[in-house]
Order: structure tokens, then C-alpha cells, then sequence
């Protein structure tokens, strides 16, 4: 008989024994908490308690024992058959017993297919799927000579464990599977795996009882194992933090936002249901959600980093340190950042990791793309079931990642949890979808728009005065005119903080050049550049300098500058600005650029507040905020006459989407009445291809007529526009002219009337819709991901990689060089060591760009030019995984990545 471990002897649990039969029962303690959360379902409880016990019987394979463990005293001895230890498991459990003690053959199978792929590998299918020479062999073995030592092992075990009595008989060599194995039959006929398209028992709806049983292993494992690893058993009761109390958090909130806000009035009609939330920008929607939570888990999405770093801090403020976590991929060094407590922080986003936290704070890719149900999607659904899930910012994520994310809070519903949508310009086809798949939509879901409550205000708030500028230009040549720059520059010496939005990092790049050299010298040091290609260390400095210093909000002091961006400070950075250029872009985004502008003026209990100077103004009539800044126009967008219309081209956002958008804007400035009776209209119904067809004939063919073009239009041509409308708006530029130096006021409220009616007239068969609903199509026909990675790949929709620029070698060289002899000298603790690379090497040097087949592989040349042992060099082929080398690019702080002799006209 043969003692059996559970974990390798390691380091990081102080050289400490974990046996199978700690683990299991460290498992069963963890598990302890979930019997709370699910008190109501005994059924599944006992299902998912068995799972538990038996998830591990295959580690009493020898193999694993011996080569994967080193419990090199082990018996019998062997090192050569092996298959995955939980596939193995199966061959261990009495499957007669089981049925009889479930007396349900149905959750049989879910306890079954639970064990069996509780740790699903890529190489699996080759072993389920096929007749596999190694599983045959395993069976052989276990059936002609292992099987009475294995099982006395097993039993040995086992019995250390105070509840064995209750499953003993349960525990035994099922001889009539491995024997089906050798007759030909495939594993997968006996474990019905849960992620595979291809396997027809998951076509169909998956069952929640599955989903449990699964979720419920996997939570209670993974955390049992990282205690154990870390030799940290005694936190086993913390797998569920505890929430802080509902009242605390609502005392800590109204203190700064008054305990009679819009949150407070607004909460007591949806705190218990689900809800969507629409807002301005700068409203108070974070104070809404993290209020909304009363008092059960949350998790709280936003799509950049930046902003999900900055609402982090705020929830720490409302929630408490100890009860908020931080997931996103580079978590962990901004964690390590911000304390010289090196363990602790790498513990506070372990606990993140393992969802243990009753507040996470998180970029939405983290857990969207389990929609896809790729493996381990049990554990994050499962969490959801007992949970709340805010999602902000929803428009600014591409229509494919819409698709998902609808997809993603249809199972929140159907598992039981409770979603919160908010943003300030809803596409309105999101919430057609789930009025589709949510039964009794209106009684499950409140609908809090607060544009439609305060509407009288709204309608009577000016914050933003827009003059549309056409621009000529040659195909493909994108140019700011010499005057433009000049008013710009000008504007920064009247004392204006001016913000310049480009779709581009590279048209970002040219225009910051060439307002740097036609400033003076004391302004140059005043103009800055953000976008998403530079390095990690170097973005962070910059947003939070900006945040916090040159554009903070609101704006106090009388000083010009100049900040030039893409479209990364839409929905991120808290800035506030006098004055922005932009170019066109969709109206939704516009809106969110705008957002920028003014940010200082909003709205509170029938006042205008200006929070710079804490003046207040009532809305007895129309408040121009535009004109308090001595300023007739705040909105400069420019306009390319040409095929793209933007620098991006349909890269960046399609041509259908910008020309809409300003279709919409010169309906706004030419109607004769408000667009509400047509908002109305359109709002209440979902408008098919033809309808919308008849809507553009109705109320842009004057657009169409009214152009201003040479020649006379024949019958035939007027005839084709009425006809189509939406299709000559498209094909043609001709009509644009009548756009140039067109100025429009626009109020709170007409923002988002506009971007509703825009959302409501995209035709389904346009190329924008087409990517939401041909996604939704796929998924709905039961799309699951087999790897994670692939389901984090098809949510972000692009193909960029990490680069380092071969101007930048030498030093990434050096200060590897210097890591590995710090390393060696300090004996730093290994468990940080990546984190440490990441933080001190990494994040000064990785910037992300498109991929190319000409980039060569980071760690080959890392290898081939510095002196390191084995061990090391192993290390840096993980760590620089999917990192590349590029000769075609140099970097510097200041522009951050440049395309050599090419503008870079990608990216943002």
C-alpha cells in the first residue's frame, strides 16, 4: 500500500505534503459554503458533494504518482502508461451504486462528465474522441495487474477522510468500462464532455444542473489547491468573502453624493431586479451600481483598463480594501505599484482570480467571452448565479463583442443572477434582443432613463455648440489645413484647454507633430499625446498625469495646453476640456468625445453647477454653458471629402455609420418641429429593412434634393433617390457640401434623442448589424470555444501582438541582464517572479501592434545573446510567449510607437 499525493512537494507550500486525502478534504471544506448559497437545492448539493469526493480517484494512477509528482516511493511502479488523471477518476466510481444511490440517470451523467473534465486539455480530444493506443493500454494494465493495488490504495486513502463511510462502496474498479474501452467503445460515449460543438448532447439548451455540479468542483478545486499551494489552508472559508453591510456602503456613498440624489429615489424601485440604466456621462451611474448591489456580490465591467483602474479606487472608498478586487491582465502590476507589500498584493489578485472577492472590479474581457463556453465556463456561471453583474460603456465595445455581451447577460438571466446595463447611449438593438430572450421582459427588467425623467432640464441644458468643417483632400491624405492648426494653437494661448481627437495613432501622431513646430516655445512644452501604442509603464504615467494634473476635472486653473488623442479618452480618462477637434466619427462616440468638453458643468436638483467654481445656475429658461466660456463653438469635426470620409477608413468605423450619423445631425438642424414625435414613433417599435427604407424617402430626400451640385438632375436619377434614399446616402458624397460650416446647438436631451434615432435606423442587413446579428446566429446554433484563449480572441476581434522595437533591444537586454542578477543575489520569492519581470521589464518596453509574419519570436533572440542556464531559459520562453520583435517601428516616450518612412494609419 501506497500513500497518494495530491500536489507536488514545492517551494511555495514550504516543502509540505498535500496527500489526496488533505485535498479532498480541504475541497469538502470549501464546499462548505456553497451548501449556504444553495440551501434550497439539496439535490444538487448531494450531486455536487459526490463530485467532489471522487473528482480525484484518478490520481492514483502510478505514472502520476512517480513523473508528475516525484512520490518516487510509490506503488506500483511505473512511469510509462499515463492518460490525464481526470479521465481516469471515471474508472474508479461504481456507476451501479451511484444510479441507485441518485436513483437518476440524467445527473449521473452531469456527475460523471463533472469529474472526467474538471481540468480539460487540449490534447483530450485526441483521447475521447479516437481510439487511443495509450487509454487502451491504461485500461489493460489496471484490469490484468493494477487493479487490487490500486484499489487498496484508494481505500487506504480514503479512509482518512471523516465521511469515507458514507461513499466507500461507491469507491471500486469499474471493470465494465474498462473493458468497454477495450472493446472499441470511445470514452466520450461514457463522459459526455461540455465543450464541444460537435457533441450532440450539447446542441441543445445546457442544463443548470450540469452547470452547478461542474461550477461547484471547479470553484471549491481551483481554491482548495491555491491554499494549498500557497500553505495558506487556514483562508480555505474565505473561497466567499463576506459583502460589507448594505447600510455601510450606503452611508459611505450618500456622503458624497447626498442622501437625496437621483440614485437613492431611482434604487428603491429596481434594487431587486434586473436593470437597464441611461445616463449622461459624468452622472453618478458608478454611485447607481455600486448602490444597486445591496449587499451581494458584484462585478463590475468596463472595457479599458484605464477607467477600470480609476473605479477601483472608488469602490476600495465605498466598499473597504479588504472586500475589493482588481482583475484585468496587467492587475498584478498595478497592484505591485501601488504597495511595497510585495506578497500581499500578489494575494489580492490571486483572490480576484479566484472570484472570492464580494467586489470585483474588471475589464469586461475577463468575462464576456465565457458566452462562448469555453472550458471552465461552469465556474464563472455558476458564480453569476448568486450574483450581480454592472456592465458600463456597453457602446464602446464593436458589434461582435455586442453579440456577446447580450449573449453573455441572457445567462446571467437563466442562471439567476441579476444584470445592470448602463451607459449614455444605449443601441437600442441590445435591448430588442433581450426584450426577445427574457420572458415578461418588463416585469424583469426596469428600465431607468434618466434623459426621460429630468427631460425638462435636459432640453434646456447647452453644453456643446458643433460647427462641421468638410475638408478636401486627396484619397488616402489626411491633413489638418495650416488655419485650423493656428485657431487651435491660438485657442491654447487664450487660456483654452484644448483637446484634438483622431481616429488614428498615426494622423495623431502628424497632427501633434505639427502643432509642436508651429508652437512657440513656451506652448510646445504645453501640448501631449495619448493613445493605446505606447508601452504599459509609459500610458500609465500619461493618464494618470492627465487625470490628475493637466486636464483634470473639473478645470480650476487659467491655463492653455493642448492634449492630442485617439479615440482612448472617450470612456476612460476623467478629463475636462474647453474646446475639441475631432473627426467625424459615430454619433454615439461623438457624444462620448463631447462628454470631454464642459465636463465641469452638470446637472443637480433643478441647477446648473459649474464644479470648478461651485457657481450655480437655475434652468427657468435655456443655460448655454458654451457661452459662459466665451466660447460660440466647442465642437470642431472635420469631415474628409473623399471615398473613407476619416483618417481610419472602414477599418476604424464604417462608412455606413459615419454617414448616418451625419445624416442625423443635419436632420436635427433642418426640422422644422423637435425629432420627438419621430422619436416616438420609432422608439415604440422595431422597424423592419422596408419601414426603414420609407423613414429615409420621408425625411432625407430634402437632403438629397437640396445638394449643391453642378448640372441639372435628370427624372430618371430623382426617381432612383426616392426609391432609396439610404442606398444613394451611402454610395454618394455629392450632399455633403451642404454640410460645411453647418453649426448646431445641442442640448442634453437632444444627444440622446440623436444617437437613438441613428441606432434605430441601421438596416439589419447593413454592414454594422450584420456583424451583431450574423454573431448572435452562431451562437444561438450552440458556438462553444474549446480553449479560453480562442473565446478571448473571437470577444476582442483583433489580431494585434505584443512588440518590442529593435531601438529598444539593447535596453529590454540590459535590464533582463540586471533582472536575472538581481534574482540571483536577492533569492527574490519565485512565486513574484514573473510579476516582477512584468513590472520592472516588461511594461517599459511591450507595445501592442498588428501582427506581421515578418516579426521574429522575442525570446529566440533574447536566448541567443545573453548567457543563462536552462532554467532561466525556459522561464523567458513562457514569459515571451506571442511577444515579437520589430525592425519596421522605433519608439520614444514621447509619440510612443512610430511606423519607420510609414504613417501608421491604424490603430487607435
Amino acid at each position: 500500500m501506497s500513500e497518494i499525493w495530491a500536489k507536488s512537494v514545492n517551494e511555495k507550500n514550504n516543502n509540505k505534503r498535500v496527500t489526496l486525502s488533505n485535498h479532498v478534504s480541504d475541497v469538502l471544506k470549501v464546499f462548505e459554503f456553497f451548501k449556504k448559497k444553495f440551501s434550497d437545492n439539496q439535490f444538487i448539493l448531494n450531486a455536487a458533494e459526490i463530485a467532489i469526493f471522487f473528482h480525484d480517484l484518478g490520481k492514483v494512477l502510478p505514472s502520476f504518482q512517480i513523473k508528475a509528482l516525484g512520490n518516487i516511493g510509490y506503488y506500483p511502479r511505473d512511469v510509462v502508461y499515463e492518460i490525464p488523471h481526470s479521465l481516469f477518476s471515471v474508472f474508479w466510481i461504481n456507476i451501479d451504486k451511484l444510479k441507485e444511490k441518485l436513483n437518476s440517470e440524467e445527473y449521473l451523467n452531469y456527475i460523471i462528465s463533472a469529474i472526467a473534465y474538471h481540468h480539460w486539455k487540449d490534447n483530450f480530444d485526441e483521447i475521447i474522441s479516437l481510439e487511443n493506443k495509450q487509454l487502451k493500454q491504461v485500461c489493460e494494465k489496471v484490469i490484468y495487474e493494477w487493479k487490487d493495488e490500486l484499489k487498496e490504495n484508494l481505500d487506504k486513502e480514503f479512509g482518512k477522510i471523516s465521511s469515507y463511510d458514507e461513499y466507500k462502496e461507491l469507491i471500486d474498479v469499474n471493470i465494465t468500462w474498462l473493458k468497454a474501452i477495450l472493446s472499441h467503445r470511445l470514452f466520450v460515449n461514457l463522459a459526455v464532455p461540455p465543450y464541444k460543438f460537435d457533441y450532440h448532447p450539447l446542441r441543445g439548451e445546457v442544463k443548470k444542473e450540469w452547470i452547478f455540479i461542474s461550477g461547484v468542483l471547479q470553484r471549491c478545486d481551483h481554491f482548495a489547491s491555491w491554499c494549498e499551494e500557497e500553505g495558506i489552508e487556514e483562508e480555505l472559508g474565505n473561497v466567499e468573502i463576506d459583502a460589507p453591510e448594505k447600510e455601510n456602503v450606503t452611508k459611505i456613498i450618500s456622503r458624497s453624493i447626498g442622501d437625496k440624489a437621483w440614485q437613492f429615489k431611482e434604487l428603491e424601485k429596481c434594487s431587486e431586479k434586473n436593470t437597464i440604466l441611461i445616463a449622461p456621462t459624468g452622472y453618478g451611474k458608478t454611485e447607481f451600481a455600486f448602490l444597486w448591489s445591496s449587499g451581494e456580490k458584484l462585478f463590475y465591467t468596463l472595457p479599458l483598463r484605464a477607467s477600470v483602474n480609476n473605479t477601483f479606487e472608488r469602490a476600495k472608498n465605498a466598499f473597504g480594501c479588504n472586500k475589493t478586487g482588481l482583475l484585468h491582465s496587467d492587475a498584478d502590476v498595478y497592484l505591485l505599484d501601488k504597495s511595497s507589500d510585495e506578497t500581499g498584493s500578489i494575494k489580492l489578485c490571486e483572490l480576484a482570480k479566484q472570484l472570492s472577492y464580494p467586489v470585483i472590479v474588471s475589464t469586461g474581457d475577463q468575462f464576456f467571452p465565457y458566452a462562448l463556453r469555453p472550458p471552465g465556463f461552469e465556474r464563472i456561471f455558476v458564480s453569476l448565479s448568486y450574483s450581480r453583474i454592472a456592465i458600463d460603456e456597453i457602446q464602446a465595445y464593436s458589434p461582435k463583442a455586442c453579440a456577446i455581451i447580450v449573449k453573455f447577460l441572457e445567462w446571467v438571466y437563466k442562471m439567476g443572477g441579476k444584470f445592470l446595463l448602463m451607459t449614455a447611449t444605449m443601441p437600442k438593438f441590445v435591448i430588442d434582443y433581450l426584450k426577445d430572450v427574457i420572458p415578461d421582459f418588463c416585469k424583469k427588467v426596469n428600465f431607468v432613463n434618466i434623459y426621460e425623467k429630468e427631460k425638462d432640464a435636459f432640453s434646456k441644458l447647452y453644453k456643446h455648440k458643433i460647427r462641421l468643417n468638410l475638408i478636401e483632400t486627396k484619397d488616402k491624405q489626411f491633413d489638418i489645413p495650416d488655419e485650423i492648426i493656428r485657431e487651435v494653437l491660438q485657442k491654447a494661448k487664450d487660456n483654452k484647454r484644448v483637446l484634438v481627437i483622431l481616429n488614428t495613432v498615426g494622423f495623431a501622431q502628424s497632427v501633434y507633430d505639427k502643432l509642436k513646430n508651429s508652437a512657440d516655445e513656451q506652448l510646445k512644452e504645453r501640448i501631449f499625446l495619448i493613445h493605446s501604442r505606447y508601452t504599459l509603464k509609459d500610458r500609465e504615467n500619461k493618464e494618470f498625469d492627465y487625470i490628475n494634473n493637466k486636464f483634470k476635472n473639473p478645470k480650476t486653473e487659467d491655463v492653455g495646453k493642448i492634449l492630442v488623442a485617439t479615440q482612448v479618452v472617450e470612456a476612460s480618462l476623467d478629463i475636462d476640456a474647453d474646446i475639441l477637434y475631432t473627426e467625424m466619427c459615430p454619433l454615439d462616440c461623438l457624444v462620448q468625445r463631447m462628454g470631454r468638453v464642459l465636463r465641469r458643468y452638470f446637472y443637480k436638483d433643478g441647477e446648473v453647477i459649474n464644479k470648478g467654481n461651485n457657481n450655480k445656475f437655475n434652468l427657468d429658461k435655456p443655460f448655454k454653458a458654451f457661452e459662459k466660456e466665451h466660447s460660440e463653438v466647442n465642437v470642431n469635426v472635420f469631415i474628409f471629402n473623399n471615398n473613407n470620409l476619416q483618417s481610419g477608413g472602414h477599418r476604424v468605423y464604417s462608412r455606413e455609420l459615419i454617414i448616418l450619423s451625419l445624416a442625423w445631425l443635419w436632420k436635427l438642424k433642418n426640422t422644422q418641429n423637435s425629432l420627438e414625435e419621430l422619436f416616438n414613433k420609432i422608439t415604440k417599435q422595431k422597424f423592419n429593412n422596408n419601414e426603414i427604407e420609407k423613414l429615409f424617402t420621408d425625411e432625407f430626400t430634402d437632403l438629397i434634393s437640396n445638394r449643391q451640385s453642378s448640372g441639372k438632375k435628370s427624372k430618371k436619377s430623382k426617381d432612383e433617390n426616392k426609391e432609396s434614399v439610404y442606398k444613394y446616402l451611402l454610395s454618394n458624397s455629392d450632399w455633403l457640401k451642404t454640410l460645411d460650416k453647418m453649426e448646431i446647438e445641442l442640448s442634453e436631451y437632444d444627444k440622446y434623442i440623436l444617437v437613438t434615432l441613428f441606432y434605430s435606423s441601421l438596416k439589419e442587413d447593413g454592414d454594422y448589424l450584420k456583424d451583431f446579428y450574423n454573431t448572435l446566429y452562431i451562437l444561438n446554433s450552440g458556438l462553444m470555444s474549446e480553449r479560453k484563449v480562442e473565446a478571448e480572441r473571437i470577444f476582442r476581434d483583433i489580431s494585434d501582438v505584443q512588440i518590442i522595437t529593435k531601438n529598444k533591444f539593447e535596453d529590454f537586454k540590459k535590464d533582463t541582464e540586471e533582472f536575472i542578477k538581481s534574482v540571483e543575489h536577492d533569492d527574490k520569492n519565485k512565486r513574484l517572479l514573473f510579476t516582477q519581470f512584468k513590472k520592472s521589464v516588461l511594461s517599459k518596453y511591450v507595445v501592442m501592434y498588428f501582427y506581421s509574419a515578418n516579426f521574429e519570436l522575442a525570446y529566440k533572440k533574447l536566448i541567443a545573446e545573453v548567457e543563462m542556464d536552462n532554467k532561466w531559459k525556459q522561464r523567458f520562453k513562457r514569459w515571451l510567449s506571442g511577444i515579437y520583435l520589430s525592425d519596421k517601428h522605433d519608439y520614444n516616450y514621447d509619440k510612443g510607437l512610430i511606423k519607420i518612412n510609414d504613417e501608421d494609419k491604424e490603430g487607435r
